[in-house]
């Protein structure tokens, strides 16, 4: 048996300890996820596994201790988990890991004092995925390079309209985070316009998609902005701070802290990410994002000279395409 089956039987029999009464586990999971009843038996019978952030929802609300069930006695060996999801025909499986985090993010919407700190080096999946053209470009150079991928050129890559809304429903539910900072590498939109004149020239993107995408990223570029200048989200009114990094960001790096949270994504493969709830672990990308913060430029509600300049000089980047 696998160290990790052996930490996953672990769980199941820690919450089956915890409650062992059937339908009463059931019911209180379907709560916690807020998910149909159906897709908690086929977890609890073993059909489908809790992804990692499930696990930690209800370990926190059933008053378990992951590192106890792992049995990790290093204080410097920290559990996490790396989620590998199909991006591009996802099944139910995929799915249920793009759910666990939408629902993760509802459940602290109404909470008073939750923030998000994220060091990027691509754009943050926070922001873009509002956007379909430059969410289609990240899945397609996700299947250009992962194991489940197939190399289909740009135009044959489509979005499921399930998954489409879960995408929609993470942006969504991240504005309601109260406080949040983004800190962007100064060649983030270099990068971008870099990789698809690349896919262009050798004709896995055609002329016709290329202007779609410029003109997705003219209005993304035009929306954030606005966002810069305002410094709060229209629709929720909750407090964005944009920074400008001033050196290279080798890592996107995100923290998400709630009264009882404390979530850290290190982001792999372009659209997957390494998962962890330990502490030390927050504590420890947290700091890294400040000192990051200390050697960036804030262009969100100041430094009007430093924003206007930094967005003329990524539209004409963009209009390069």
């Amino acid at each position: 048996m696998s160290e990790s089956q052996f930490f996953y039987n672990g769980f199941m029999s820690a919450i089956g300890n915890k409650i062992p009464h059937r339908a009463t586990l059931a019911n209180k999971i379907t709560d916690l996820l807020a998910i149909d009843k159906d897709a908690v038996y086929r977890r609890l019978r073993g059909e489908v596994n809790f992804s990692f952030t499930e696990m930690a929802i209800i370990a926190r609300n059933m008053g378990l201790s992951l590192d106890n069930i792992a049995g990790i006695e290093n204080f410097q060996s920290k559990p996490s988990k790396l989620n590998l999801s199909k991006q591009v025909n996802p099944s139910e499986t995929d799915y249920e890991m793009f759910e666990g985090h939408v629902n993760l993010l509802k459940s602290i919407q109404n909470e008073p004092d939750t923030k998000i700190l994220e060091a990027a080096n691509f754009l943050p999946h926070y922001l873009y995925q509002d956007y379909e053209l430059i969410t289609r470009f990240h899945l397609f150079l996700w299947n250009q390079f992962s194991s489940s991928g197939d190399s289909r050129p740009f135009h044959e890559i489509t979005i499921p309209e399930r998954l489409r809304v879960l995408q929609i429903d993470t942006c969504k539910y991240a504005r309601y985070i109260k406080t949040t900072f983004f800190t962007l590498d100064y060649l983030i939109i270099q990068r971008l316009v870099t990789n698809i004149k690349f896919f262009a020239q050798i004709r896995l993107i055609k002329e016709e998609d290329v202007l779609l995408l410029k003109n997705d990223l003219i209005t993304f570029l035009n929306n954030f902005e606005k966002l810069a200048v305002k410094g709060k989200y229209e629709d929720t009114g909750n407090v964005v701070h944009l920074l400008i990094s001033d050196i290279s960001i080798d890592l996107n790096y995100s923290c998400l802290k709630s009264k009882d949270i404390q979530l850290t994504l290190f982001r792999a493969f372009i659209l997957n990410a390494t998962v962890s709830f330990d502490s030390d672990v927050f504590n420890e990308a947290n700091t890294w994002i400040l000192s990051l913060q200390k050697m960036s430029t804030l262009i969100s509600f100041s430094g009007e000279k430093i924003r206007s300049a930094f967005f003329e000089a990524q539209r004409k980047l963009i209009n390069t395409l």
